[in-house]
């Protein structure tokens, strides 16, 4: 069993010290059961230190390779690097500002895939940036009821953050996160003004409401992200926007899976922490980018899709209607935390 793992590091803010935690938590948590490859690709306008240091990682471990070097868009990478994975049985599109936690991490997610007698398209795992003070959700919402009907998007409770208390994002974080994550001394997460419940003095005092086995979800985030080698040639290559990020890429590729009645899942007891950076309001780091791309990116979407990322009520009813033979429209009758086991 071969794994391929596709990392681009290219942005001006690819930070040595986190790009390092990415690389070191792959070595250290991917596991020796499986055989593992990183194909790297290097951007031009990464920091020096952050270029260098990964020319050391691809010397001193030969599982590490750069690929490719130079400025071209974010689909181009993708495409590239899925071509030079094709001894591989799974394929894996990775952040390079994620931090792999849970030890052995692919024998625990290929067994439960194997588990799984169905043909699965892309499998998105558990982001513990909530524990650390970001809102994190695992995968993208879809149509969900219950983000149309009761705003649960914009108040943060959406999936298993249903149940917390309101403006639970702003509660302190927990102490081992204040000395993990050296950000949070930078910057101050202070509580509303008072009334508020009792819970929200610490955010490690929350408890979500977790699936107990994976479920099946809309489409998953780009952060740390897996796919079936066989899965990913039936649905094709990276549709290319033209963009440096990844916008829409997520949004696209999964709803190619729902169109050929292949579930997306969530497995929800494998966790990775993805960093979204020193940032204004726990934006990412590619926010000024997918900022000026994101009309002309959601036009291209229209396009392909005739429907927008991001369907207005009348949009969600014609997707029921014309796509009621597929997934596609599956989010659009439950809420995000009805859990729907695969």
């Amino acid at each position: 069993m071969k794994v391929a793992i596709a990392i681009r590091v290219g942005s001006p803010k690819s930070k040595a010290n986190v790009v390092k935690a990415t690389f070191d938590s792959i070595q250290s948590n991917l596991g020796t059961t499986y055989q593992w490859k990183v194909l790297v690709s290097l951007g031009t306008y990464a920091p020096d230190d952050t270029k260098e240091m990964v020319r050391r990682y691809s010397k001193s471990d030969k599982r590490i390779s750069i690929f490719q070097e130079g400025e071209m868009s974010w689909a181009s990478f993708i495409n590239s690097a899925i071509g030079l994975s094709g001894d591989c049985d799974y394929f894996i599109k990775s952040h390079d500002d994620i931090e792999i936690i849970t030890s052995n991490f692919l024998e625990k997610a290929i067994s439960q895939v194997q588990e799984i007698s169905r043909e699965l398209g892309w499998i998105s795992f558990t982001d513990i940036g909530w524990k650390r003070g970001d809102f994190s959700p695992p995968v993208r919402t879809g149509y969900h009821t219950d983000v149309y009907n009761d705003n649960a998007w914009n108040r943060k409770k959406v999936f298993q953050f249903h149940s917390f208390p309101d403006n639970w994002w702003q509660a302190s974080p927990p102490i081992h996160s204040l000395h993990r994550v050296k950000r949070f001394t930078m910057r101050k997460l202070s509580l509303p003004p008072p009334p508020y419940p009792k819970p929200l003095l610490k955010i490690s005092l929350l408890h979500p409401d977790m699936p107990k086995a994976p479920v099946i979800c809309h489409a998953p985030f780009n952060h740390f992200v897996m796919i079936k080698m066989k899965t990913l040639n039936s649905i094709g290559p990276c549709e290319d926007w033209g963009t440096k990020n990844a916008l829409l890429v997520d949004e696209d590729w999964g709803l190619r899976c729902l169109a050929r009645n292949i579930p997306n899942i969530w497995i929800p007891n494998l966790e990775y922490f993805h960093q979204r950076g020193i940032l204004e309001a726990g934006q990412t780091r590619s926010f000024n980018l997918i900022h000026q791309d994101a009309t002309r990116v959601d036009e291209l979407f229209y396009e392909k899709w005739g429907f927008h990322s991001d369907p207005p009520i009348h949009e969600i009813h014609e997707i029921q209607k014309k796509f009621k033979d597929t997934m596609i429209p599956w989010s659009s009758y439950r809420n995000t935390y009805d859990w729907d086991y695969v």
